[in-house]
């Protein structure tokens, strides 16, 4: 756009009151207006730590993560920004059960955090296939509960460095990608938590990758996903926090 132009976005919490039930204020709700986007904001790593964690100090301790992901039992898709399915922020504890879905999150938040601008998902990942994806889901995690599906993404690990070309994948080693997980203007009121969820699918919204080269028409292989955190590694979670 032109600098004289404006952008606008709604700034949203998931609720139409103004408090919450332990009586916490909220802070959302209202307009932000910037003469460009996204609008100055501070991008702030949250690290993935070996105990489950979300936080903003990279642990000198490292650790490994691994899931099974079977193409024939994708990990579903429960909201989101859909067209012919049920759209929407919904509760994904259900989803977060799974034994192929990794889970992270942070400490109950002691101030209101408000995230304006495109998130990303830094991760040094791992598969036992030929090609695979990866996921990644924000939620907003309610001090009775919920967690609210805010953002996701996914990333090809072939296409890990261009969408239009295709890298080599070599079976059990290490990679860093970064999975887009859009834009959204949205706070994170005080006591809540922030939460992110890894996985290898999302169906039907997105079609579950056969862990098979592009062209290879055989059956779908089940593959051994890894990921790792802390020390040197530092995967992440980058949100444009606006003080």
């Amino acid at each position: 756009s032109s600098p004289s132009s404006k952008a606008t976005s709604r700034l949203t919490d998931n609720s139409r009151s103004d408090t919450e039930k332990d009586g916490t204020e909220k802070r959302g709700n209202t307009w932000r207006t910037a003469t460009s986007w996204p609008p100055p904001a501070k991008m702030f790593p949250f690290y993935l730590t070996p105990h489950g964690a979300l936080q903003a100090i990279l642990t000198p301790d490292s650790g490994k993560f691994t899931y099974r992901y079977d193409p024939s039992q994708p990990v579903p898709t429960h909201g989101g920004p859909n067209l012919l399915i049920p759209a929407g922020s919904y509760d994904q504890r259900e989803i977060e059960q799974r034994d192929d879905v990794l889970v992270f999150s942070s400490e109950p938040l002691t101030r209101s955090l408000e995230v304006t601008g495109r998130i990303h998902a830094h991760l040094i990942v791992a598969t036992s296939a030929a090609d695979t994806d990866f996921t990644a889901k924000l939620t907003d995690v309610y001090p009775d509960g919920r967690s609210m599906l805010l953002a996701d993404g996914i990333c090809r690990l072939s296409l890990r460095d261009r969408l239009d070309r295709p890298s080599e994948v070599t079976p059990d080693k290490t990679y860093r990608i970064d999975i887009d997980l859009w834009s959204t203007s949205y706070v994170f009121c005080r006591g809540h938590r922030i939460r992110l969820a890894i996985s290898s699918s999302n169906s039907p919204r997105l079609e579950p990758h056969s862990n098979r080269l592009a062209g290879d028409e055989g059956p779908p292989i089940v593959a051994t996903q890894t990921l790792i955190v802390g020390g040197e590694q530092a995967s992440c979670l980058q949100l444009p926090v606006v003080e």
